[in-house]
């Protein structure tokens, strides 16, 4: 499991590993969904997107409001 610290003042305890989800740039929302589950799988929390990251907010959306 990746180790997490407290991000900030947020509470938040994200992973100490993140995702940069510019890899969604080009990829159809399966596969991103796939790549997601593993990664909160391993305890990757901490993911990376951006407007200018092509469709990674697009990608990661969706999952989000699925995800347990």
């Amino acid at each position: 499991m990746i180790q997490k610290q407290p991000f900030g003042r947020t509470g938040h305890e994200s992973s100490i590993a993140l995702f940069g989800a510019t890899a969604f740039g080009d990829c159809d929302q399966t596969t991103a969904d796939e790549i997601l589950d593993l990664l909160l799988k391993y305890g990757v929390n901490h993911i990376d997107t951006a407007p200018s990251y092509g469709d990674s907010e697009l990608r990661s959306g969706p999952w989000m409001k699925t995800c347990h």
